[in-house]
């Protein structure tokens, strides 16, 4: 049997497994690589040589930075004092505006899940503080919709980019990301978001969210003499030197990463103990088994093979319809699986195409990239939109809520994306 065939089998038992989410997408990823191996598809030495791949370090160093933020008290000191404001906190769409700004600005350069973490018991206080102005069923979907969203305006501000990096890296005739090169593609989705939730989005949640307000103890932390000022300073100069590091080029992404990771560790910003405690190993673990996977359906032809039928099937096609495809099947396949795993495997697709047609790999991989993370119509695609459940939200309130506005910012990915690189 031909390679391209055995990683084709392979491909499809990976992808049903995503779908089935009965073992761990790391899990899934590096037994998925491990086959490629086992098959003859690649050698042993390449099964989880992903591991040490630029990008997977970075990943690593991008998480530890940003969750030294948190264990300093930074991040939460930001968005209270922000928060606090007598003219926010008094006026629920002002507030849920204010809070989903602050919110997409942070999980641009932090982890949307630890930002999410953060923002949620923030917007518990100032609701029970309220007097019942403002609710968390009001505020949670919107805000994690906000750090999916604000993920997509840099390198570091979600997983499926970093995969997609990672892949690039290790692909012939193709150049690599630059850390803001996703933010001009980012933006009309953010805008249309904005513009959502404070207009239909906020009237729409106010009459579909008919549920009664769950009330718990989760608050966030007030006493100032529990946070350590000195490393508050430290955590934030740490994040703003990982961030010039990024935008200079001075050195790779994940050497920079890895070099302020030490530095939270050498200052007291995260004890080597919190450290290993608060890792993301699921993000790690697809990270590095998605890398070795696509590196086997790369030197198996299957990629390419793939590509050149999808290419028979639209009789050619433009760079444009190829676009609006891979983001509407992105955005489909995500909201039913992790939006990690839908990059993982549409990324290789993505450059071949553009290959063959003689056109920038850039566009399509960007496109794969913001279409994956366009999942709003279920909880199930990314974290940030799981831990929103806590708020009480049924399935269908996604469907009502979040699904029309994901059909709304799909259409904007499409229109406006190619306008940005010039494929229309």
């Amino acid at each position: 049997m031909a390679s391209s065939t055995i990683a084709i089998i392979i491909l499809l038992c990976v992808l049903t497994s995503f779908a089935l989410n009965k073992i761990s997408l790391g899990l899934t990823a590096m037994l998925g690589s491990l086959a490629m191996a086992v098959f003859g598809v690649m050698g042993f030495e390449d099964v989880f040589a992903g591991f040490g791949d630029n990008a997977v370090v970075m990943a690593f160093g991008v998480i530890v930075v940003g969750n030294s933020l948190f264990e300093t008290g930074c991040a939460g000191l930001v968005g209270r004092k922000i928060a606090g404001c007598k003219r926010i906190g008094t006026n629920e769409r002002v507030f849920l505006i204010t809070i989903l700004i602050i919110t997409a600005a942070i999980s641009a350069f932090v982890s949307n899940t630890a930002t999410v973490a953060m923002m949620m018991p923030l917007i518990a206080t100032v609701s029970a503080e309220s007097n019942g102005r403002i609710s968390k069923k009001n505020s949670y979907m919107a805000v994690g919709i906000a750090s999916v969203l604000g993920g997509n305006a840099t390198l570091a501000g979600s997983t499926p980019q970093i995969v997609a990096q990672g892949i690039l890296q290790k692909t012939d005739g193709v150049r690599e990301l630059t850390f803001f090169e996703l933010t001009r593609s980012a933006l009309p989705t953010l805008i249309v978001f904005f513009i959502y939730f404070a207009t239909i989005g906020y009237k729409l949640q106010k009459k579909a969210f008919d549920f009664p307000e769950i009330t718990d103890s989760a608050t966030a932390n007030r006493e100032s003499d529990e946070i350590d000022i000195k490393k508050v300073w430290i955590s934030a100069g740490i994040f703003l030197l990982c961030i010039f590091g990024f935008v200079s080029g001075y050195a790779t992404f994940g050497a920079i990463a890895a070099s302020c990771a030490c530095l939270c560790v050498l200052t007291g910003c995260i004890t080597p103990k919190r450290l290993w405690a608060t890792m993301d190993w699921s993000t790690i673990a697809v990270l590095g088994g998605a890398l070795g996977f696509a590196g086997g359906m790369s030197k198996s032809g299957a990629v390419e093979l793939i590509a050149g039928r999808i290419l028979v099937l639209l009789g050619g096609g433009s760079m444009f319809v190829i676009g609006a495809i891979i983001i509407v099947i992105c955005a489909l396949m995500s909201n039913l699986m992790s939006n990690t795993a839908v990059t993982a495997i549409m990324t290789p697709f993505a450059i071949a195409l553009a290959q063959k047609m003689g056109g920038d790999a850039i566009p399509l991989v960007i496109m794969t990239i913001i279409g994956s993370n366009l999942a709003f119509a279920t909880p199930v695609s990314t974290p940030p939109m799981t831990l929103t459940l806590s708020a009480g939200y049924r399935f269908t309130d996604f469907v009502k809520v979040g699904g029309l506005f994901n059909l709304i910012v799909v259409i904007t990915a499409i229109v406006f994306i190619p306008i940005i690189y010039g494929i229309v």
